[in-house]
């Protein structure tokens, strides 16, 4: 059993959960800036760097395949097909790319990261991109058209109201996201520790009451 933490030291790091071992079994320090998102399959490392490149690691074919998509990497993630690599980027964009060829199939716009490390991932179906944002929303495109379909406010308005979230420098950043593998539904974590559950396909939450 392995833990592969991606680091601000520019690497990847393989430790063996089961050894008592100071040293990791392996360091992939291909990068020359900090490597802030990672996600594994069942024969391939996918990370994401802020030196601008997207980097796949064949385990079975012992190759590094890398993409430079010429903004700082912030998060990464496959397609659940597989198929496709889903980037997020520091110029308020995200990007589907060809896994295999590294071709950009798509772009989306219209949430707000420049900041801060954000995370994004596709819906239970593939037919969805969602992206946290810096101003307090979790953005819906759709993955072949492209446009902007839905947004939800994390916060509710009685946390809008907070002093801590109004007063703006990272407190209406919404941080986190994970969409289950089979249902539609999301976790969205923000500012200030707040964790909120949605269920679609109304994408409704157990603060909607307080948001009259």
């Amino acid at each position: 059993m392995l833990s592969l933490p991606g680091s601000y030291d520019a690497t990847v790091k393989a430790w063996d959960l089961r050894s008592r071992a100071t040293e990791p079994v392996q360091v992939m320090d291909e990068a020359k800036d900090s490597v802030p998102s990672l996600q594994l399959s069942r024969h391939e490392i996918l990370t994401g760097s802020v030196d601008s490149c997207i980097r796949r690691y064949d385990i079975r074919m012992g190759l590094v395949l890398v993409d430079n998509v010429k903004q700082p990497v912030t998060c990464v993630s496959f397609s659940r097909d597989g198929h496709c690599v889903l980037a997020s980027t520091l110029d308020n964009k995200l990007l589907l790319l060809d896994k295999d060829n590294g071709d950009l199939l798509n772009s989306y716009e219209g949430h707000v990261s420049s900041s801060y490390k954000l995370d994004s991932c596709v819906s239970h179906t593939d037919a969805y991109v969602v992206s946290g944002s810096e101003d307090g929303r979790i953005c819906f495109w759709d993955l072949v058209e492209g446009n902007h379909v839905h947004q939800l406010q994390h916060f509710s308005h009685k946390e809008k109201s907070s002093k801590k979230i109004a007063s703006g420098e990272g407190g209406a950043v919404v941080y986190s996201l994970s969409y289950h593998p089979r249902h539609p539904c999301l976790l969205s974590v923000g500012a200030q520790g707040t964790v909120k559950v949605w269920k679609g396909p109304e994408w409704n939450n157990e603060d909607d009451d307080d948001e009259t």
